[in-house]
């Protein structure tokens, strides 16, 4: 998508497909990996919050990212998730994660001990001096409690292998100053899909997100247009996918996103506790929204996505 950041695009956040006693099934997962693979996506993001990480085992995570790797083969970047709160487990994921092949990880800012920026950045600086990968910083202040501000984030990308950061700050001014200060060091990439190309005109060159799992190529269509000045074409296309932006959101991720992919017909099956399956009111909204959006999808080439 982009010459200047090497993680620019719609990085899709994929979900880790369960069977009925909560085991790692490898399978789905590959499958639709390949799927995004044949629809021009710009990259895969395992083990998120929509990968359910803090409710896998180690062992689980890392078949989770061989099987990423495997699928992907070389066709789009991998970028697996660290959602551990702290630095000896975050370090230890990281380096087993870079060993199965990673060259980037999506590492969420540390919580539970809310700390000063100043602890962020030297918890950053030492995660980067531990892994050999680049990072993709991860800021969700309303799951973590932990905000970056504008200049912990310059700070950042001066001081660390940081290439980016994905954003999902509700704060537009905040985003406006990052980007502001570090578009043009490190990817800023969107992680509100209710709102991207508005991210987008404030200086984002993508998103890691959910929906383009079932919609790739009307997302890089959105991404397009906002990002070649066409914001009035990019929200008018954003629009028409508001309903499923709004129905896998209905109630707690993963769970609406694995039953659409179901309907797509890869058995992602359930989530693991504390998350509940998606409801039977949810999966039918879901069978009604998806069934137009998938057939326009049908009308897009992965070439003319990105027009």
């Amino acid at each position: 998508m982009s010459t200047l950041h090497p993680y620019a695009g719609i990085l899709t956040a994929v979900p880790t497909p369960l069977d009925a006693d909560g085991q790692f099934i490898a399978a789905p997962l590959a499958a639709q990996i390949g799927r995004l693979v044949e629809a021009g996506a710009d990259g895969v993001v395992p083990l998120g919050g929509t990968g359910e990480y803090t409710a896998l085992s180690f062992a689980q995570r890392l078949r989770v990212v061989e099987t990423s790797l495997e699928a992907a083969a070389g066709a789009l970047p991998v970028v697996p998730g660290i959602l551990s709160p702290g630095l000896g487990d975050a370090i230890d994921n990281a380096k087993a994660f870079v060993k199965a092949g990673a060259k980037a990880l999506m590492v969420v800012t540390p919580y539970y001990f809310r700390p000063t920026q100043e602890g962020i950045v030297d918890y950053y600086q030492r995660f980067a001096d531990a892994v050999d990968a680049d990072i993709i910083l991860y800021e969700i202040p309303y799951r973590t409690g932990v905000s970056l501000h504008y200049e912990t984030v310059a700070k950042l990308a001066a001081l660390t292998r940081v290439v980016g950061i994905k954003a999902c700050n509700p704060d537009l001014a905040t985003q406006m100053r990052a980007a502001e200060l570090c578009a043009s060091k490190i990817a800023i990439l969107s992680g509100e899909e209710d709102v991207l190309p508005l991210h987008v005109a404030m200086g984002a060159v993508g998103g890691i997100i959910t929906s383009s799992n079932l919609v790739p190529k009307q997302w890089a269509r959105v991404l397009a247009l906002a990002s070649t000045g066409r914001l009035e074409q990019a929200v008018a296309l954003h629009a028409t996918l508001r309903p499923l932006i709004d129905t896998i959101f209905a109630e707690p991720n993963p769970a609406p996103i694995k039953a659409a992919l179901t309907l797509q017909g890869l058995a992602f099956g359930d989530v693991l506790p504390p998350l509940k399956p998606a409801s039977a009111a949810l999966r039918q909204r879901l069978a009604d929204v998806m069934a137009p959006l998938v057939a326009r999808e049908d009308a897009y080439s992965p070439s003319a996505a990105g027009l």
